[in-house]
């Protein structure tokens, strides 16, 4: 009871609020100075545990990042282990039968069995699971790991857990380890991916022609980004959520300098500023945030080539004079005003009048299957709001402002109502970070625009504005990373960041304790216990191995396994 009277929290269970303690009212002003000084007594976890959790589309080169990773890592005198969040599936299929056993199967027959092996088991138990169960191994694992003379629990160890595949299990790491856990998102054009495995899939054959190959590989492309099942892959909802972008289409920066920046940076480095890139998507971000649209918060930035901004907008209702509203201006019609989305209203308008003619009930059409999902359901053209895209352009205009051979970076892939306007104003390059699926660009501009570098076919020669998908120090990480005090010592000059003699450099990330301990005993214990035990289980299944198949190493292959626990070569 003292201790939370002196901490000012209301003892016996009951809500501060409602106790009128003088004692506890006294002793508020002194609550941040007795905290700093009760932290003060913990010494810090100079090298604490880091969790970088892969997301990457299928045929992504996860192996060469992961590979990148470890090697910093054990420079730094990491302790690096590895975990596949299926390595599991070869304990669990001893419980739960797959639906489809593998045997002798093309290489795409036994990646789609294996997919939806994985779907089986996030219906089974939940969308989490195999997270929740990467969880558990990382807990069952630690106790066996090496330690070097006087290192501590819960110091010097980096675990990398690949891949993830829906947001759930992104969100559990994320709930456990908050700022310890980075997730990396490997980026690769969706054509290159295509190749890769339509060439994998001739070379398991032994063909010489990949594209008797292509469509089976465009289905797992698909089927790996937005499964129709409630419980399945679902990279394009979580990939953009990223802290770390890599760009493995692109030469230069390579996979190991994008991922030797990344550390550096992690590890406290002084010398790193951010990238035009990075720049002009965090002013993106700050944008979108202003917004109080009803469906999400988009934002925009133009920036001239050497990188000073043009002008900014956030998908926000216009009002007189120019502009948008703003929260302080006083009077406000904003959508939250009139408490409905002026889009979804017009649309139920034109489908009622639709439905009235053909002597239906809109009640009784909205609950037909497919509906909400129809492509008339996803018409943006009734809104109030100006798009973020096209209220940056019309400020600058609005400004005098040329947007003539400029960049805009937007936290969303442009609709393709902004889409014709960003061509006709001249913008030269635009940078997203969230796909759009609702977006009909690729089908109405292919004249006018490329793609990820995709192929134009009959417009090859036409001028395109190019549309690249942004890599990097994503705005979620994007303070946090590159923030630091002084750099110069006492006499002025600049202090050096020892990179040459690691391990001295520290991350960056400031941990007295391991937070995360209660927690993750919390999920392994009853969370996940609970699941298994409740399929009759034993969680001891997630014991590390003798043979050392959960140790820290690297992997030739990212492939997956088939349910016999042998890996699939690819």
């Amino acid at each position: 009871m003292a201790a939370s009277m002196a901490l000012g929290v209301a003892p016996w269970g009951l809500s501060a609020g409602r106790i009128a303690d003088p004692l506890t009212v006294t002793v508020l002003p002194n609550c941040k100075r007795l905290v700093k000084s009760m932290v003060a007594t913990v010494p810090e976890i100079k090298f604490p545990e880091i969790i970088i959790g892969i997301v990457a589309p299928i045929g992504a080169e996860v192996n060469a990042c992961v590979r990148e990773f470890v090697k910093y890592f054990k420079k730094a005198e990491y302790e690096v282990v590895e975990i596949k969040v299926t390595d599991v599936f070869r304990k669990l299929k001893n419980y739960i039968e797959p639906t489809t056993n593998l045997e002798e199967a093309p290489l795409f027959v036994r990646y789609d069995i294996y997919t939806s092996y994985g779907n089986q088991l996030r219906s089974e138990f939940s969308d989490d699971i195999l997270a929740a169960t990467s969880l558990g191994r990382i807990v069952k694992s630690r106790p066996n790991l090496p330690r070097q003379h006087g290192q501590r629990a819960f110091e010097r160890v980096v675990y990398i857990v690949h891949q993830f595949k829906r947001k759930e299990e992104i969100d559990l790491f994320r709930a456990v380890y908050g700022r310890l856990f980075f997730q990396v998102s490997v980026y690769s054009r969706r054509g290159a991916r295509v190749d890769y495995l339509a060439q994998r899939f001739a070379n398991s054959d032994n063909s010489a022609n990949p594209n008797m190959y292509r469509y089976h590989a465009e289905n797992l492309v698909q089927r790996d980004e937005n499964e129709k099942d409630e419980h399945g892959q679902k990279v394009s909802k979580v990939f953009h959520d990223a802290d770390f972008i890599i760009n493995s289409d692109i030469r230069s920066p390579s996979i190991e300098n994008q991922i030797i920046r990344f550390c550096d940076l992690l590890f406290g480095s002084n010398s790193i500023s951010p990238t035009k890139v990075e720049y002009g998507m965090f002013i993106a971000k700050a944008a979108a945030l202003r917004t109080l649209d009803l469906s999400r918060q988009v934002g925009a930035a133009i920036f001239t080539n050497n990188g000073e901004i043009v002008s900014m907008g956030s998908n926000e209702v216009p009002k007189g004079q120019g502009g948008t509203y703003w929260g302080d201006d006083g009077l406000d019609d904003r959508e939250y005003v009139r408490e409905h989305d002026s889009n979804d209203r017009r649309k139920l308008e034109i489908l009622s009048e639709i439905t009235g003619i053909l002597n239906l009930k809109i009640e009784d059409v909205m609950k037909i299957k497919g509906i909400r999902d129809s492509q008339f359901m996803d018409a943006l053209e009734y809104g109030r709001i100006v798009h973020a895209e096209i209220l940056a352009i019309s400020d600058a205009a609005r400004l005098g402002r040329s947007t003539h051979d400029t960049v805009l970076y937007c936290t969303t892939f442009p609709c393709h109502m902004c889409a014709k306007h960003i061509v006709a104003s001249g913008v030269k390059k635009v940078v997203f970070l969230e796909p759009y699926p609702k977006s009909l660009v690729a089908d109405l501009h292919s004249d006018s625009i490329s793609i990820e570098n995709s192929d134009r076919g009959r417009y090859e020669d036409f001028q395109a504005v190019d549309f690249e998908h942004f890599h990097g120090i994503t705005p979620r990480r994007y303070r946090e990373l590159f923030e630091r005090g002084k750099r110069k010592d006492d006499n002025g000059k600049f202090r050096q960041w020892n990179k040459g003699n690691l391990p001295s450099p520290q991350p960056n990330l400031g941990v007295n304790v391991p937070f995360y301990q209660q927690i993750e005993k919390l999920i392994f214990e009853d969370y996940l216990g609970g699941q298994l035990k409740n399929k009759g289980i034993d969680p001891s299944v997630l014991d590390p191995e003798t043979s050392g198949g959960e140790s820290a190493s690297t992997s030739s292959t990212d492939a997956p396994q088939d349910v016999s626990g042998k890996f699939l070569q690819l």
